[in-house]
């Protein structure tokens, strides 16, 4: 923005500013001029020394609100009422001198109370006492100024100054204490006016016992109208009590111009001096006195405000919240709690820490945990804790506790947890996938090597093997197994760069009777028996009948293994093979020691074993062969034989043929 533009817009401001200032100046000397003629009681030698000086009140309040720059209004303010209520001359340096002193003192006095931030309000006890302090001192320093003036020009002798000193200063501190604290702290005239209405009745109580106690005053002889001054203070003190300060200095107010009508009235009266050193006393009882009422109502009004700050945030707040006391009862429960420990009613009497949560020991100022909770009904829960001890002013301070359920937590955790663990099985079990294709595919040719080496074995032995048939025979079963290896080779390879399966239907005696053959020579070298039990006629499924072959003997060699540790007398081996017309099932038992129970859950999973020197894939791959066929591999410990048994399940069609 230019400098001209803004200009522009502070121009209008400054003038409306300057306009007010203005007019409330105006004001403020016609009110000065008014005032001083009104109180202008008791003079001393026809001089502005009087006992009650309500302009001097005036002139700080015009000060404090508009600043000590205007004091030249207050010197001009000075001079007309010495012109006009006591007919001064206007040409007299001296009367011009008087005026110029009492705005520089009052000018000083106003920049002080600014600085200390006193024009605003005076809402505590300190402010009062800061207040009173510094009118005290500056009232004492104009007094003197100005009677000092007057002695050393011969207009006031020495012999009354000692009598006009007091009476000065009593009379610009009373009107000071009285009007300056009432026009700094008064409300706004709607809120004001809307209070009165709303106590109506209550201030024209309080108002009657004031004017009755001013009446009862006035009304006595004057010996003894001093004595029962003080009277007044049982209505100021009241008013004080009840309104603060705002009410305890318009009571003394109304006081004050009461003692003064009565002082001019007809009926005898003590000297006006004497009663205003009361009022002085009073004003300052009704100063202190409505400062602190009015400090206590501010401080109550932020602990209410507090307190319901502090409601409204436990009722919204989504954790449980308990006040403990030093006895270790529930002093308080927010709903949140209430909910969370079943007592959605309220809160139970006597209701005691250690029932809703038995293991929470307070004996650190400050903790958290996470330990069982116990509903009202007895249900246990998991339930994150933490505590603070309350400070507080009392030796045996509470607790302020908050729970939560944790069992969400706790669920979310375990959940992530068994998350990366699957992740990484998964990334285990791919790179164990790799690694059998790899190996698939660099074993294939030395495999298919070994089958041509064998067949020439064979032909080369022919002229030799006429009068061995064994060593022919063994030449035979050597080649096919080699073919048999290379197949299983080739179908690892495709299965696991391409998941194909090669379905086709399976003659499981054949199958299992094939298997069963294969494990004859490491059965009699365990000491072991294999019973196979063929349960009827029995559907043909349709499967992988390469997988299914290395599922089944992956099974039986664990079984075979577990056996060969067995202490028992008998070592024995059951294949039960049976089925209808949707699903087969091969059910491998054992009598070995069977599959420890931490193992048992994660039995299936990659790299999981129990033996010194296994990989743990054996299992792994057993069963995502046989979930390739839509069948399932599962566990069980065996109640017949003691050991374990594994269950395969094929079903006798493909997942998406229809049943006929």
């Amino acid at each position: 923005m230019s400098q001209s533009t803004s200009t522009a817009v502070a121009a209008p401001l400054l003038r409306r500013w300057n306009s007010r200032s203005w007019a409330a100046a105006a004001g403020y000397i016609v009110l000065y001029v008014l005032c001083d003629w009104l109180s202008y009681v008791q003079p001393v030698l026809k001089l502005g020394i009087t006992p009650w000086n309500p302009q001097a009140g005036l002139t700080l309040i015009f000060l404090l609100i508009v600043g000590p720059q205007w004091l030249g209004c207050t010197a001009i303010a000075s001079l007309l009422a010495e012109l006009w209520v006591r007919d001064a001359s206007p040409a007299s340096p001296l009367v011009l001198a008087a005026s110029v002193w009492i705005a520089v003192g009052y000018g000083a006095l106003a920049a002080l109370l600014r600085r200390w931030q006193l024009d605003r309000s005076i809402r505590t006890s300190t402010a009062a006492a800061k207040l009173a302090g510094a009118c005290l001192g500056g009232t004492i320093v104009i007094a003197v100024g100005y009677v000092v003036l007057f002695v050393a020009n011969g207009v006031l002798p020495r012999e009354h100054a000692l009598r006009a000193l007091p009476k000065l200063l009593i009379g610009d501190l009373t009107g000071v204490l009285t009007l300056t604290p009432l026009m700094v702290n008064t409300r706004p005239w709607g809120a004001a006016l809307a209070l009165m209405r709303e106590h109506r009745w209550r201030l024209l109580v309080q108002l009657a016992v004031l004017v009755l106690s001013v009446w009862i005053i006035f009304g006595m002889p004057v010996t003894v109208q001093l004595r029962f001054f003080y009277l007044a203070f049982v209505p100021v003190i009241w008013i004080s009590l009840r309104w603060g300060l705002p009410g305890g200095l318009l009571a003394t107010l109304i006081i004050q111009i009461g003692l003064i009508v009565a002082v001019q009235g007809e009926t005898p009266s003590p000297p006006l001096l004497d009663l205003q050193f009361l009022m002085l006393t009073l004003s300052l009882t009704a100063l202190l006195l409505g400062a602190a009422v009015t400090e206590r109502a501010d401080v109550l009004q932020r602990v209410a405000m507090r307190e319901a700050e502090q409601r409204a945030l436990l009722t919204m707040s989504p954790d449980g919240v308990l006040v403990i006391d030093a006895r270790g009862l529930v002093h308080m429960a927010n709903p949140a709690a209430l909910e969370l420990f079943g007592a959605g009613s309220g809160l139970p009497p006597a209701a005691s820490l250690r029932e809703w949560l038995p293991e929470l020991s307070l004996q650190e100022p400050a903790g958290r945990e996470t330990l069982q909770g116990r509903r009202v009904d007895g249900e246990r829960f998991p339930a994150d804790i933490a505590w603070a001890r309350l400070d507080t002013p009392a030796a045996n301070a509470g607790f302020l506790v908050t729970v939560r359920d944790a069992t969400d937590r706790l669920r979310a955790e375990e959940q992530a947890r068994e998350r990366d663990a699957g992740v990484a099985r998964a990334m285990r079990f791919a790179v164990a996938g790799e690694l059998a294709s790899a190996l698939a595919h660099e074993l294939n040719q030395p495999i298919t090597a070994l089958v041509s080496y064998l067949r020439a074995s064979d032909i080369l032995a022919a002229p030799f093997g006429r009068g061995n048939e064994r060593l022919k025979a063994t030449l035979g079963k050597a080649a096919q197994e080699a073919m048999r290896a290379s197949e299983v080779l080739r179908r690892l390879r495709d299965f696991y760069r391409s998941g194909t399966l090669k379905r086709e239907p399976v003659h499981l005696p054949t199958l299992c009777g094939s298997v069963a053959m294969a494990f004859q020579d490491r059965l009699r070298r365990s000491n072991a028996s294999l019973v196979t039990h063929m349960g009827g006629p029995l559907p043909m499924p349709e499967a992988d009948a390469m997988q299914l072959e290395i599922v089944l003997h992956n099974l039986l060699a664990n079984a075979v293994e577990a056996v060969s540790h067995s202490s028992k007398p008998w070592r024995r081996i059951e294949l039960h093979v049976y089925g209808d017309a949707r699903e087969v099932f091969l059910r491998i038992e054992d009598c070995g020691p069977g599959v420890a129970p931490e193992l048992a859950g994660r039995l299936f999973e990659p790299f999981v074993t129990n033996k010194p020197d296994g990989m743990g894939l054996g299992l792994a791959i057993s069963r995502s062969f046989i979930r390739a066929s839509g069948g399932e591999l599962t566990f069980a410990p065996s109640s017949r034989l003691g050991g374990a048994c594994f269950i395969v399940r094929i079903p006798t069609r493909e997942p998406s043929e229809p049943l006929r």
